[in-house]
């Protein structure tokens, strides 16, 4: 098979003039094992050696794919590569001698590859690369979800010295994967776009508008709610009756205008008139649900208005994700607004070749949107991946059509009785489908603010669960500093990180010269491929839930052909002492494969604060 983009940007970097002094980037970059020295090399020669490097450490054309229980690596391309390449102290957002930034792009994650490859990734999840809006843009270089165009592509992801385009950047990005039997999976956004959205000035029907005197004097806020009437909403949304849901008030209503006839750009600010002459622009989103939600404003991007209805011109929870049933019987789809977002994956199916979507808040799109999304996508790849962003593991996003859900793994990591529970129900197999074992997400505190030892036990622990095994970059590097500050922060703790300070919004630094427990992860990928319970199907892996006498200690076994495991972990900063049922006829019957205890005369096992311990049984007792 040829790989054209790749060739293309080989040829590009080869004939190109790039001629940088003192670039300095991780030793591990190209593949020196995981030493986190640094090194001094001409860039030129970097970039042509990395993907020499993909191309020798390929193995086949075809890429499969561990069907259920795939091993996931998610990154922020922008963040994952962002390196202090002239060693000056600090990330600059302007290139280096105009040729190479600082911060990630397409072209240095292909360097990173071979890496991912040799500690197991099977997939590559890429948060949303497009180009990024500028007004109302949060931190220096705003966040990815706040696109202007869904087919653009994010300008800082490509190198400058290259005089080859984005598209082709990416694509061989794309390549570069599947030569490593890795595949892309790429999040998409469908309910928001960003305030000043490219596609406003086309379409000023698929957006909600209000008095632009209203936007400026901050009378435009997110809906309140009565006591009463949130009781009400939120007993009939849990018994799923969308019918005469609660609107906001009038005052509310009252800030939302019609579409208006002319649109245009006052800087980098999209404004509207109306008839009458009144100025009018588009308001900033929130979070809708609960219909009190106390997050901050989501003001770098607006909402998709789905539907035309005379009596549902305004944004709240009954119009842009539980439905009213007036709105959607007898309401107006905005049809052209439909077609075009599902179009949007099937381009990047056709153009780039990926492999999969996580869809952003699925489950707040209409369901027909949805279903057409889906069942277009697959018609273009009959295999493709769909992942749902849903905190709730449920029937119906099988049913929808997923793979895979998020689910809220990431909410129990660190409480052994929740961790009690959720092995009880995969043994019962009460999910209905895989969700992701992470310990973090892009929207939560790092894992690592508990220690470095917390992270080996959770990458241990998770790891043989039948599900989702995933790592957000920078987990295996300890990294404490947060890509956003979406989920299960305090005021406190969101005060220290202002979009300033957080990757998702600018440019920090990705510490790759950092302790690390990079050999551990890849000792956990091959022994699941040794053991193949990654062959396994979701509807037939075996595991059982083994109770301890300490409460801290949660342990599970898991079978596999002939091959039984028991895996420990010691879910508390402490050391902990505790027996189990046959504790000494399994001992004796087991190696230690992971992790180290100690056996007291009164015949209990001791594990280190956050220690973890995986015992193969040898034979049939």
């Amino acid at each position: 098979m040829k790989y054209e983009a790749l060739e293309k940007l080989a040829n590009e970097i080869e004939k190109s003039n790039l001629n940088v002094k003192n670039y300095y980037l991780p030793r591990i970059w190209l593949g020196k094992e995981y030493s986190t020295d640094l090194l001094n090399i001409s860039p030129k020669d970097f970039f042509l050696k990395s993907i020499d490097n993909v191309l020798k450490n390929g193995k086949t054309d075809e890429h499969t794919i561990r069907k259920d229980f795939p091993f996931v690596y998610c990154t922020l391309l922008r963040y994952t590569t962002t390196f202090d390449h002239n060693n000056d102290g600090r990330i600059s957002i302007e290139p280096i001698d105009s040729s190479v930034y600082e911060t990630g792009t397409f072209l240095k994650s292909i360097s990173l590859l071979p890496y991912l490859k040799k500690i197991g990734v099977d997939i590559i999840y890429l948060l949303p690369v497009f180009q990024i809006g500028k007004y109302g843009r949060k931190g220096i270089l705003g966040s990815p979800y706040a696109y202007t165009h869904p087919y653009r592509l994010d300008p800082r992801l490509g190198e400058p010295f290259l005089q080859l385009d984005l598209e082709t950047q990416f694509k061989a990005f794309v390549e570069a994967c599947h030569i490593l039997d890795i595949k892309v999976v790429l999040e998409f956004v469908f309910r928001t776009t960003s305030i000043d959205s490219d596609l406003a000035l086309e379409h000023p029907d698929w957006f909600y508008w209000i008095r632009e005197d209203d936007f400026i004097n901050n009378r435009y806020q997110p809906p309140k709610f009565s006591e009463n009437e949130l009781n009400i909403i939120l007993n009939k949304i849990e018994r799923k009756d969308f019918a005469d849901l609660i609107p906001p008030n009038k005052n509310y209503i009252s800030l939302f205008t019609p579409i208006p006839k002319q649109v245009f750009k006052e800087g980098e600010r999209i404004v509207g008139l109306l008839e009458n002459g009144n100025k009018v622009t588009i308001p900033f989103a929130f979070a809708d649900w609960p219909p009190n939600d106390l997050q901050p404003l989501w003001t770098d991007v607006t909402y998709f208005r789905y539907y035309n209805h005379p009596n549902f011109n305004y944004i709240a929870y009954n119009t842009i994700r539980m439905y009213d049933n007036e709105l959607v019987k007898n309401g107006e789809k905005v049809q052209d607004l439909w077609n075009f977002l599902v179009g949007i994956i099937p381009h990047y199916i056709d153009t780039f070749g990926i492999d999969g979507a996580m869809i952003d808040m699925g489950h707040a799109i209409p369901e027909e949107l949805l279903s057409e999304i889906i069942t277009t996508a697959r018609k273009h790849k009959e295999d493709f991946i769909f992942w749902e962003e849903n905190f709730n593991v449920t029937e119906k996003s099988k049913e929808d059509g997923y793979n895979a859900t998020l689910g809220y793994f990431f909410f129990d990591q660190n409480d052994p009785q929740k961790l009690f529970e959720v092995i009880k129900k995969l043994e019962n197999h009460s999910f209905s489908l895989p969700f992701f074992f992470a310990p973090e997400t892009h929207n939560t505190p790092r894992s690592a603010k508990l220690g470095m030892e917390f992270n080996k036990l959770v990458a241990v622990f998770d790891a043989f669960l039948p599900g989702v095994r995933f790592m957000l970059s920078g987990f295996e590097f300890f990294h404490e500093i947060p890509y956003n500050t979406g989920l299960c922060f305090k005021p406190e703790e969101i005060a220290l990180y202002p979009p300033e300070n957080l990757p998702l919004y600018s440019p920090i630094e990705f510490r790759w010269n950092s302790d690390n427990c990079i050999s551990l992860i890849e000792t956990i990928s091959e022994l699941i491929s040794y053991f193949h319970f990654d062959k396994e199907s979701f509807e037939n892996y075996h595991i059982k839930l083994i109770e301890t006498t300490n409460p801290y200690v949660v342990c599970y076994s898991r079978e596999s052909n002939d091959v039984e495991l028991y895996v420990f972990g010691n879910f508390s900063n402490t050391e902990a002492k505790f027996s189990f049922e046959n504790l000494k006829k399994v001992l004796l019957n087991s190696e230690i494969l992971l992790g180290e205890f100690c056996l007291t005369s009164e015949e209990q096992l001791i594990l280190q604060p956050f220690g973890y311990l995986v015992l193969k049984k040898l034979c049939s007792s």
